[in-house]
């Protein structure tokens, strides 16, 4: 029996270490967590109040990191254990219905620390319910951590306050989207493109295969590459490589730069209230300069910009 209650014990810390990790995440990164939240307001049927939905899925992320600790350190177990149970089961359930409806490509459990599908969470989410689940029936009687209250109490206040602090001065961000001067272009992972957008200087443009501003476009954006000194032409799309769009924009386009695929959430994010195509200069994957689709810079604006320090 203590060999059951160790597991027991292991187990509930297990996940609650796996609530702290993504909770904290969020935390530190909570307007790319925003972004991410938007498709599960969609997937809801809550497009009219998506923002309100997404901000308080922001709010949520202290509450995971505080209920976290709470169950590594069996602090009220009475209480944190239903609801730690309550949340992954319905975390289990928002993954699985994003999953079958492929509303989303990434479950944005873990912000850009680590990558997952919507059926890859909801399988982990299973399996977190299975070991909580056992380290609830055979952990009862748990004895909590000496002074283990006041460290969920601390570790809340701390996350709430780090939240506000890192969420509430990038506000503007959400009504200009994430494309702007200064910005750094966290969680970005692009397919198809062997180039890392994290390191250099480059020209990004944000367009879609059947936007007919996007295909105008392509013979001056041809003509940049052939400029010297310009920093290298990379275009994103929210397609996938092999969808039918991206085989038959490839067949009848002659790009001389390669067209990556991000998700459609990063791609939401990047082009919100503004459309494409657009155009960037990035630097170490900090956003230096943004032209919109009528008023495209020329090779001297470019090389100009990208002159500045």
């Amino acid at each position: 029996m203590n060999g059951l209650r160790i597991a027991a014990r292991v187990s509930r810390v297990a996940v609650g270490l796996v609530l702290i990790v993504s909770g904290a995440v969020k935390v530190w990164e909570p307007v790319l967590f925003y972004w991410e939240a938007v498709p599960y307001t969609q997937l809801l049927g809550l497009t009219n109040l998506w923002r309100e939905i997404a901000i308080l899925a922001v709010a949520l992320a202290p509450f995971e990191c505080a209920l976290g600790v709470a169950l590594a350190a069996s602090w009220r177990p009475r209480w944190t254990l239903p609801v730690a149970a309550a949340l992954l089961v319905f975390f289990l359930g928002l993954t699985t219905y994003a999953w079958i409806d492929g509303a989303t490509e990434d479950c944005g459990c873990f912000g850009s620390l680590v990558q997952r599908s919507p059926g890859e969470a909801a399988v982990e989410d299973a399996v977190l319910v299975v070991v909580l689940a056992f380290g609830w029936w055979f952990g009862r009687g748990s004895v909590a951590i000496r002074g283990s209250r006041w460290f969920v109490l601390g570790v809340a206040v701390l996350s709430i306050g780090l939240t506000a602090a890192r969420f509430l001065p990038e506000v503007e961000r959400l009504d200009k989207s994430d494309l702007l001067p200064g910005v750094r272009l966290t969680g970005l992972e692009v397919q198809g493109v062997p180039h890392d957008l994290q390191r250099g200087t480059y020209l990004v443009e944000l367009m879609s295969p059947r936007c007919p501003h996007c295909l105008d476009a392509i013979p001056k954006l041809n003509q940049l590459t052939e400029v010297p000194d310009l920093p290298r032409l990379v275009a994103l799309t929210s397609f996938a490589q092999d969808s039918e769009q991206m085989v038959e924009f490839r067949r009848e386009q002659e790009t001389r730069y390669p067209v990556g695929s991000v998700s459609r959430t990063d791609f939401f994010r990047l082009t919100w209230k503004h459309g494409y195509p657009r155009l960037a200069l990035i630097r170490d994957g900090v956003v230096q300069q943004v032209w919109e689709r009528d008023q495209f810079p020329t090779a001297e604006a470019i090389r100009a910009a990208a002159a500045q320090p």
